[in-house]
């Protein structure tokens, strides 16, 4: 099945314009936008679109069949987990990307929930604000249960980054700046979510980890068996862990076991570690040129070439 390869004024449709802004572009369109974007919603907000752009909305088989003049699906990030690629494929749409352009916001929000695990700050603020423990126990007593060693300084750290792209290797630069070695007591995972590393961190893997080590998520929810680590943390198997992305999202108490209180040492974000100024120029400039080349005929950035 072919699409329709020339279009004179492109129409545009930004399903989740709540993340990030658009960019403006050196082509004839029209563009509509939506906040967010629910799966049954889809169909109908696409039927007439030319290119959707899209951040974290599901793009299923289901919701694309319909939208005979679709030429690209634009990603509004690195992942492409979200958007059925085999279904692009077969019916011959573009897929783009943005590779890189929130590199340095991801890789230094992993650093500020290694920090936040290894200092235990969520706790000693809590502890500080309720303004009883530091006048009763004294200092040193408030901050360290007599069961946990004190928190490692860098130069104490060995960091294991799992997944080497390019964030991966910010991470690890980041971490040699501060006086770490780069290879076991810290585990950030930066890797995307694929077959290969789904589920690729459960109970076995946890429970072979040294009791005292971390492990910071800023890579794909499911990488992490979400259940196998909320026990693994309760048994004490590991001495923490954080985590910006999940299973599902948006993750609630309903379909998340990692959001209960009562589960030590685990530190959480709401898929945040992108956001940043800069973060947000880079995504406006990249998303300008992905579809300014695409529409001159010099698609970057791919994923899956259109037919």
């Amino acid at each position: 099945m072919r699409r329709q390869s020339t279009v004179t004024k492109h129409n545009i449709v930004v399903l989740d314009d709540c993340f990030a802004p658009c960019a403006q572009f050196d082509f004839d369109y029209v563009i509509t936008y939506y906040s967010s974007t629910e799966p049954h919603q889809l169909p109908a907000r696409i039927k007439d679109a030319t290119i959707i752009i899209v951040t974290d909305t599901r793009v299923t088989r289901e919701g694309i069949l319909g939208a005979q003049r679709l030429q690209l699906v634009a990603a509004n990030g690195t992942g492409t987990d979200r958007i059925d690629k085999t279904a692009l494929r077969e019916l011959g749409i573009g897929l783009c990307n943005l590779p890189a352009q929130t590199t340095e916001s991801v890789a230094e929000h992993a650093l500020a929930l290694y920090y936040g695990l290894r200092r235990n700050l969520v706790e000693m603020h809590a502890i500080t604000m309720a303004g009883k423990a530091w006048a009763t126990c004294g200092n040193t007593q408030m901050r360290f249960q007599r069961s946990k060693p004190p928190p490692r300084t860098n130069a104490e750290e060995t960091m294991v980054v799992l997944g080497y792209g390019t964030l991966g290797k910010k991470i690890e630069s980041l971490g040699k700046a501060l006086g770490m070695n780069v290879l076991g007591t810290i585990f950030v995972i930066a890797a995307p979510l694929n077959e290969t590393t789904r589920g690729m961190m459960g109970t076995a893997e946890l429970a072979a980890m040294d009791p005292t080590s971390l492990i910071i998520n800023i890579g794909r929810g499911g990488i992490i068996d979400e259940l196998a680590l909320a026990h693994s943390l309760r048994k004490g198997e590991i001495g923490g862990a954080a985590t910006d992305v999940y299973e599902i999202e948006p993750a609630t108490t309903a379909n998340s076991p990692l959001l209960d209180p009562t589960i030590p040492n685990l530190l959480l974000s709401p898929h945040t570690a992108w956001y940043s100024k800069r973060s947000i120029d880079n995504v406006l400039l990249a998303q300008k040129l992905n579809l300014e080349a695409f529409v001159a005929g010099n698609m970057t950035n791919v994923v899956i070439a259109p037919r």
